[in-house]
């Protein structure tokens, strides 16, 4: 394994289809401490970070030629850890080394990096392992809206193929919450760490001066409305407490798509026309609003002006979202599952529910606007919080990695 040597001005390799993945705040801080920074990518939607090199694999390499193969998801990966290889050949071809090399192990974007470069310190980052005795697939087992069968199991096991073989090539190896690296086999978490990707809590806070939403406001933000978000779950609760509280409004911000699980309603062509109509066949739709995705600062207002934001997951990876609530002291109402408590447990102002309990969620709801602030005395919070700080996450990156770091970006 390459000896770990903390130093300034070395050449940093980031492999990720998606820029800037969950490697954004690792780069920028890298490329402003002074070291060369390169990313290959597929694709980046024109996002860019100062000081980073940004490389797109295009071509027999590219995204195009991936998407039209039809093929499943662990043959689409090993064909992507080909179009990998390439651009590794290319750098190679170029006289380019880098000294470190960070990969997503769920891509297979790095399952070639000791090939083209031995001597590299190659840390990879593991976001999820497919457990067959995980409470993932034991938690709901029965509700067919996820899509997650125990016939998956076997797929799903077949997927951990080329994740095992990046990770135990790897001379390191990062996960960003202890539930996630509980996932793993024993073998590999006695050498997995915990690093978390990362909150700025000087934009993640409480607003300067607390100011609520005038009448009272619900909120749920999600990246995809789907059903490992607890989303069904949560619109099927709101009728009963809207017609309840007339005064009450909920928005709901993120995109109408399904990242992770299950296929819309029969009829539909996703879970938030299905909702929308499932609302106003209720008679609620007017107290209801679809924010699409937020900028960044009207978000943040957002979860500022929020009386509860609601936060519903299935046992999987906890959004960031969830600690981005919790930095801004918004009051929270979540699944009472291992990854969120993970953060939340023993936190003040956070209410758990178990959302696969239709009367318990819509009493949960309720009560939420009757709950009286509860003081932190102990800070625990922002004891959380600065584990999750984008300085600890950096620190963690700088041990694993050997690579100065700055947080003055």
């Amino acid at each position: 394994m390459p000896e770990i040597k903390t130093s300034q001005g070395q050449r940093l390799l980031i492999l990720h289809p998606n820029f800037p993945g969950q490697f954004k705040h690792l780069a920028k801080a890298a490329a402003s401490a002074g070291h060369d920074v390169r990313f290959l990518c597929q694709t980046h939607y024109n996002r860019s970070i100062p000081g980073v090199l940004r490389m797109k694999l295009k071509g027999s390499a590219g995204r195009e030629a991936l998407l039209q193969q039809a093929a499943s998801t662990l043959e689409q990966t090993k064909k992507l850890a080909e179009q990998y290889r390439l651009g590794f050949l290319s750098l190679q071809k170029a006289n380019w080394t880098p000294d470190v090399v960070v990969s997503h192990s769920g891509w297979g974007c790095g399952l070639f990096v000791k090939e083209f470069w031995p001597q590299c310190r190659h840390v990879a980052y593991v976001e999820w392992w497919f457990n067959p005795t995980s409470e993932f697939y034991r938690y709901d087992s029965e509700n067919l809206e996820l899509g997650i069968h125990p016939n998956a199991i076997c797929k799903h096991w077949q997927r951990n193929q080329p994740v095992a073989l990046e990770l135990s090539a790897a001379d390191a190896v990062v996960a960003p919450t202890a539930w996630q690296r509980q996932q793993l086999p024993i073998s590999q978490q006695e050498r997995c760490q915990i690093v978390h990707d990362g909150i700025d809590l000087q934009t993640f806070r409480p607003a300067a001066t607390p100011t609520h939403h005038p009448t009272p406001l619900l909120t749920y933000g999600t990246r995809g409305m789907e059903p490992i978000r607890g989303f069904p779950q949560f619109i099927r609760a709101l009728p009963k407490l809207l017609h309840e509280r007339p005064d009450l409004t909920v928005e709901i911000a993120g995109e109408d798509s399904s990242n992770y699980s299950g296929s819309p309603p029969k009829g539909f062509k996703s879970w938030g026309t299905w909702a929308q109509r499932f609302l106003e066949d209720h008679g609620v739709a007017e107290q209801m609003h679809w924010l699409g995705h937020l900028p960044l600062t009207r978000y943040v207002d957002w979860l500022q002006r929020s009386w509860c934001h609601v936060y519903l997951t299935h046992p999987f990876v906890a959004s960031w979202s969830l600690v981005e609530a919790l930095s801004c002291g918004t009051r929270l109402l979540v699944s009472d599952v291992a990854p969120v408590r993970e953060f939340c447990e023993g936190q003040p102002n956070v209410s758990f529910v178990d959302h696969r309990n239709a009367a318990e969620l819509s009493l949960h709801l309720a009560q939420v606007f009757q709950a009286k602030p509860e003081p932190d005395p102990a800070n625990r919070r922002q004891q959380l919080l600065q584990r999750c700080s984008l300085a600890s996450s950096l620190n963690g990156w700088s041990l694993v990695s050997g690579l100065k770091l700055t947080t003055n970006h």
